[in-house]
Formats: C-alpha cells, structure tokens, sequence
C-alpha cells in the first residue's frame, strides 16, 4: 500500500501542484491543497477503497479543494490581529482635527468666492445641480465645446486656488 501511494505520489506530485497553483496562484496555498488531496488519497487506500485513474481522481479533487478554497471567506476576507484593529482610528475626530477640517472649508469656502462669478457659475451647474455638458451649453447659450472648455478653464483655475491653499495650510 505505501509503495502503491509513493509511487503514485512521485509521477502525479507536480501535475496535482499545477492544478491548485491555476486556481490559487498562491505557492503555499498550492503546496496545502497538493498535500490534502494526498491525504485524502492515502485515506482511501487506508480504507481499502480501489481509485483507478489515480491522476485523474487526484486532480479533481485538488481542483475541487482549490475552488472550495477561493470561495472561503477566509480566502476573501483573510484575518486581521487583534493588535491591528485596536490601532485602528475611532471614526470620531479629535477636537483638533475637526478645528484644521473647519478652518480648510472656511479657505476652500473664502478662495470659491474669489472665483470669478462665470467660474462659480459653470462649476455649481455641474457639481452641485449635476447638469450635463448639454445643458450647461444650453443654458449659458453656447455650443457643448465652448461649455466643455469653460468648465475645463474653471476647474484648471480652482485646483490652482485649492492648491495654493493646501500650501498656505501646510
């Protein structure tokens, strides 16, 4: 029996691999679902069991340890330390860092304002009333192209503010 399994074990060892590492593509993951798919072969010698077409029977239960393998959802998921989630920020902010997030919208708010009022105008028609490029045209009676780079303009002009504040901020 043990020469049986050596046997079979030394000419299937690397195609049974092959199999679970095409599912995985993990080493290690490859190397445990080679040696269960084994073990559950020497288990049915144990048993008295007769597999014939041993490589075919080896592969296909490799294949189906492989796939129970990847729809796990320690595979999805995987497992976090206990360490690690107590490192984990709380989502409640720090009195200091709700005073530097108000006093960044107070900038951002007194910069939008500087804006030339056509750039606040084409920016709040696409960002906060969500209008299409169409409709922007359609409104400031313009075609979609001359709408397009109005937008384009005014977005180059507030990143330039915006940036101008991240720098000041800093």
């Amino acid at each position: 029996m043990q020469d049986k399994f050596l046997e079979v074990y030394s000419y299937c060892r690397n195609e049974v691999w092959l199999v679970a590492y095409s599912r995985c593509y993990n080493f290690e993951t490859a190397n445990d679902l080679t040696q269960e798919a084994f073990l559950r072969y020497w288990k049915e010698l144990t048993l008295g069991n007769i597999v014939s077409y041993e490589r075919s029977w080896l592969c296909r239960v490799v294949r189906n340890l492989a796939e129970d393998y990847c729809k796990s959802s320690f595979y999805k998921n995987g497992t976090v330390s206990p360490e690690l989630l107590e490192k984990i920020d709380s989502h409640v902010l720090s009195p200091g860092a709700v005073f530097e997030k108000e006093e960044l919208i107070s900038n951002i708010n007194l910069k939008l304002s500087e804006l030339d009022s056509k750039d606040r105008q084409i920016l709040e028609m696409r960002y906060n009333q969500d209008c299409r490029i169409v409709e922007i045209a359609r409104e400031l009676g313009v075609n979609s192209a001359a709408a397009k780079m109005r937008l384009f303009r005014a977005r180059t002009r507030l990143a330039h503010y915006l940036k101008n504040i991240a720098c000041n901020f800093n």
